[in-house]
């Protein structure tokens, strides 16, 4: 349920304070609450809708622990070494036939800056079109200069704080040594606050209030929260190549619209990711990788995504991996319709960087902790000061492939007295 407080200008009076009042729908409906409309920032609310989403990081399909096939005792052996990056690369190589792999992760996304404005201290442009944000004042107002006003323009001043808990649970099946499928649907925790203020504009000083005039303006704040899905999203690899100089791999995802759109869960459309992935595993202990791919987003190919990874990950000391992977991301158009006036702001067409930095420790032979810090390297479209995350792992046979191999090894020591 939300919680509304309004404060509403009529005639001279100043700043007053509304009854509490209830207001029922999706997050983006807080934007449609009366006073936000008079303040236009009701076109915000589908600009947010269409893209607030797309500012949410999505963890690796690959899995930490990796099994090599051992023709000489037919069975798998556990490759030791470098763990995967957490957030934002592929490595080309499998999880091994027959071989699951269960991973949970935490992000704390909190969104801070739109084309690098401060979402807490908005202030609309003068004039749009021609055209300035006023308050009515139906039994008028005095100006300075003597004349007599029924509206008056204002300055406004918006603070917008964005918030999504996101836990991703994700498995991983090696369905053959060269093809892996991974499966992930986020559960995310979005909440919104709106908050605003509106004075005379001072940028306008032929509608000066008279000395002795009360102050006319408009204060207003909602909140409220949702909880839901994100979009499901499937995803495959498939090894091409292997050994020198590179190890190289075919990725398809495939995101499905299961998130709600207007609660700021979801892309609302079908998407189609392909991916090439390029890897190489150095003594154990380093492994660069390249990742290059594109989302073609089904219902609007003009708004597909150019996307590519570039790092590295390597062993640090005993079962304690680091990683560093840099990330881009190139809108090839603007992901939602432009805004008709926008007094705030506009949704552009965006280039967006950031840098994963992770740690990732091995446990218990098959666990792996993580830690992991997505960093903005410029400051186009929505943004985050950083995404921090944690996540756990966990990899294991299936309960035919443990069988298979006590077969394998009662059928030696049969052989072998």
């Amino acid at each position: 349920m939300t919680r509304l407080r309004t404060l509403r200008a009529c005639g001279f009076t100043a700043l007053l304070l509304a009854s509490p009042s209830a207001f029922a729908g999706s997050l983006v409906d807080l934007f449609r609450e009366k006073s936000l409309v008079t303040l236009n920032l009701a076109p915000i609310g589908p600009a947010l809708a269409s893209t607030v989403a797309s500012t949410y990081p999505v963890v690796s399909a690959s899995s930490s622990v990796t099994y090599v096939y051992n023709p000489e005792f037919e069975t798998f052996e556990r490759r030791t070494g470098v763990l995967r990056p957490a957030i934002g690369g592929e490595r080309a190589e499998t999880i091994g036939a027959g071989q699951f792999d269960v991973a949970l992760s935490y992000f704390y996304v909190r969104l801070t800056t739109i084309n690098g404005d401060d979402l807490s201290e908005l202030v609309n442009r003068p004039l749009v079109g021609g055209r300035f944000i006023e308050v009515r004042v139906p039994s008028g107002v005095r100006l300075k200069d003597g004349r007599v006003a029924t509206f008056v323009p204002v300055r406004v001043t918006a603070d917008l704080d964005v918030v999504a808990h996101i836990v991703t649970p994700e498995i991983t099946y090696g369905i053959t040594p060269d093809l892996d499928v991974n499966l992930t649907l986020p559960v995310i925790r979005t909440s919104l606050d709106v908050a605003a203020a509106a004075v005379p504009d001072p940028r306008f000083p032929k509608f000066a209030l008279a000395p002795g005039q009360r102050n006319v303006g408009l204060r207003t704040s909602a909140s409220d929260a949702a909880e839901g899905v994100g979009d499901l999203l499937l995803r495959a690899k498939y090894v091409l190549a292997r050994g020198r100089p590179f190890d190289v791999a075919a990725g398809l995802g495939l995101a499905f619209p299961t998130g709600e759109v207007d609660d700021l869960q979801g892309a609302g459309t079908y998407r189609v990711q392909p991916l090439l992935i390029v890897s190489r595993v150095f003594a154990d202990r380093f492994q660069p990788l390249l990742n290059v791919g594109i989302d073609l987003n089904a219902d609007r190919v003009g708004r597909s995504v150019l996307r590519w990874a570039l790092g590295a990950t390597a062993q640090v000391a005993g079962q304690l991996s680091a990683g560093v992977v840099f990330l881009g991301r190139h809108e090839l158009g603007r992901q939602t319709e432009p805004i008709a006036r926008p007094f705030f702001f506009q949704i552009e067409r965006n280039n967006i960087y950031d840098a994963s930095i992770g740690l990732r420790y091995r446990f218990a032979e098959s666990w792996v902790l993580s830690t992991n810090a997505l960093v903005p390297l410029n400051r186009d479209g929505l943004r985050a000061d950083v995404i921090p995350a944690v996540g756990i792992e966990y990899a294991f046979s299936a309960p035919w492939v443990a069988s298979a191999g006590e077969t394998l090894s009662a059928a030696r020591l049969g052989a072998h007295p």
